[in-house]
Order: structure tokens, then C-alpha cells, then sequence
């Protein structure tokens, strides 16, 4: 068992250079553009949002755009008020991971990581970038491999076992679970993949998955704040409102596992796809209802906080 819990460490570390690889090289085709159009174009909360999503879906991380956007707020590019849109569209974007990773794409990741090296080699001026982008999705789909065939061998162990049998009974337990779990690692995605594959399996209902998707999304705001605290008070008001929108959101949210795990699985057909589906939605409708009160949060916060 100890030998299975190392593999699966190691299959969380792959994800994680996959993810960082995948990041660098999106980063190194459309970061420093990316930066411009934040600068210039975040002036509603609507565009944020728009903007938000897109930097998120080309970078694939949250945590990379919020931390972009607190690097504005600290060089003075961006007033706070422009980036409480962003914060909220950043949330949408990286869940383009889960959906990706529910494909059934068998043993195609061997594919991507040879087209990847192969594409670093060659000696054009976007090469290890765009070979950079196959080679980080093939992590992401060799990682899902792992996470889906250690899952049973896993839960033979007490602890995982008892961890498991509690989420399954305790949805606020499950919660718990996805914060810590994503604190520690900084991925909600790979928090999902790690779900996904005790799904497969039949090991972890899909509320109690859905309910560790949800409390990922509050984990991963550790990264944003630390990156806060050299960027002034703005910078920091960025992180709170991250941490207050992502706490909000699953408090509101709670309630309703069980009718949209329902509904997931309905229009999916399968527990992976479902959990997929269901964190689009989560941050999909979050999202859209907090727009309208961005604007107005963004003035208060201005006038009464950062004078």
C-alpha cells in the first residue's frame, strides 16, 4: 500500500508538470498579450468576465490570471474595480480541464507526449512552445490514466478507505475534504481528476465528489493571496474578494448537490463526465449572478477601503 500511495503521489506530481508545462507554454505564445488585453479592455465587469474565461481556457489556471491580475493591480495597470470581473470569468475558463480530461482518449496521451518532444525539436521560433502545449496534455491524460487504475488498489487502505466512507456520508465532510486537498496540492483540477478516478470505480458518489469539486475552488485561493501580500492593499483586496466570491458561491450552492448531480448525470451518462459537467455549471451560474453586483462592490471597495 505504501507503494501505491508513492505511485499516486507521483501520478498528482505528473499532473502538476503537465499543468506547468502546459501553462509555460500557452503562457510564452499569448502571455504577454494576454497582459495587454487585461490592461486594456477589463473596463465592465461583463468584458472582465469575457476576459477572464479567455485567459483561463489559454492558460488553464485560475491561479495563473489572478495572479496576473494582482501583478496589474500592483504595477497600476488595472484599478480594482476592472478586476473583479476578471476574478469571476478566471473561475469558468479552467474548468476546460475536467471536460478534456472526461474524454475517452484511451492511450492517445502516449501519442501527445512523443508529438510533443518531437515538436520541441524542431527549429522554429513557436516549436517548444506549441510542443510544450501537446506534451503538458499528454501529462494531464497519462496522469487521469494513473489517478482511474489506482483508485481501487487505494481504497484497500484504512485511511483512504475511512476517508472515503466519510465523504460519502457527510457532503459538508466532502467540502472539507476538496479545500484541504487543493490547499495543499494548488490544483482544483487535479482535485477533480483525483475524483474522477474513485468514480470510475464506483468507490465515491457523485454528490460527494461534487461536493470536494466544490470545496477545491476555495483551496486554490491560497496561491492567490500569498501572491498578494506584496502587491499593496489592492492587491489584497483582489485576494479577499477571490477567497469571499469562491466561499459564497459554495455556500450557495450546498443545498442543490444532490438535484445537479441528478441533472449531470442525466445529460452526461456517466459519474466522470457528470462531475465534469457539474463544475462548468457551478462556476458557469456563480458567476453570472454575481456580475451584476461586481460593479457596484468595485466602487465600494475603492471609495471606502483603498482611499
Amino acid at each position: 500500500m505504501n507503494h501505491q500511495v508513492l505511485v499516486f503521489i507521483l501520478y498528482i506530481l505528473l499532473f502538476m508538470l503537465g499543468m506547468g508545462v502546459m501553462t509555460g507554454g500557452m503562457h510564452e505564445l499569448v502571455g504577454d498579450r494576454m497582459r495587454h488585453t487585461l490592461e486594456r479592455a477589463a473596463d465592465t465587469p461583463l468584458k472582465g468576465l469575457a476576459i477572464g474565461t479567455l485567459a483561463s481556457i489559454l492558460l488553464q489556471s485560475s491561479s495563473a490570471v489572478t495572479i496576473i491580475t494582482v501583478g496589474l493591480i500592483g504595477a497600476n495597470a488595472l484599478r480594482f474595480s476592472q478586476t473583479v470581473g476578471i476574478i469571476l470569468g478566471a473561475n469558468i475558463g479552467t474548468t476546460l480541464t475536467g471536460e478534456i480530461a472526461a474524454l475517452p482518449m484511451g492511450s492517445l496521451h502516449y501519442v501527445l507526449l512523443v508529438a510533443g518532444l518531437m515538436i520541441m525539436c524542431l527549429p522554429f521560433r513557436h516549436s517548444i512552445s506549441i510542443g510544450s502545449l501537446f506534451f503538458g496534455i499528454g501529462c494531464l491524460f497519462a496522469s487521469m490514466a494513473g489517478f482511474s487504475s489506482l483508485a481501487e488498489p487505494l481504497v484497500r487502505s484504512p485511511f483512504i478507505s475511512g476517508l472515503l466512507s466519510d465523504a460519502n456520508g457527510n457532503l459538508s465532510f466532502s467540502v472539507v475534504v476538496g479545500t484541504l486537498f487543493s490547499a495543499i496540492i494548488q490544483s482544483s483540477s487535479a482535485t477533480t481528476l483525483v475524483c474522477m478516478g474513485f468514480l470510475d470505480h464506483g468507490i465515491l458518489s457523485l454528490p460527494s465528489a461534487i461536493a470536494i469539486m466544490l470545496g477545491s475552488n476555495i483551496g486554490t485561493c491560497v496561491t492567490t493571496y500569498i501572491a498578494s501580500l506584496g502587491a499593496g492593499r489592492a492587491g489584497r483586496w483582489t485576494a479577499y474578494t477571490h477567497i469571499l466570491f469562491n466561499v459564497l458561491s459554495v455556500l450557495l450552492f450546498f443545498p442543490f448537490i444532490h438535484p445537479m448531480s441528478d441533472f449531470s448525470l442525466l445529460i452526461a451518462g456517466s459519474g466522470r463526465t457528470a462531475l465534469a459537467h457539474s463544475s462548468v455549471l457551478f462556476n458557469l451560474i456563480t458567476a453570472l449572478l454575481a456580475v451584476p453586483l461586481a460593479g457596484p462592490y468595485g466602487r465600494w471597495v475603492e471609495r471606502t477601503q483603498l482611499k
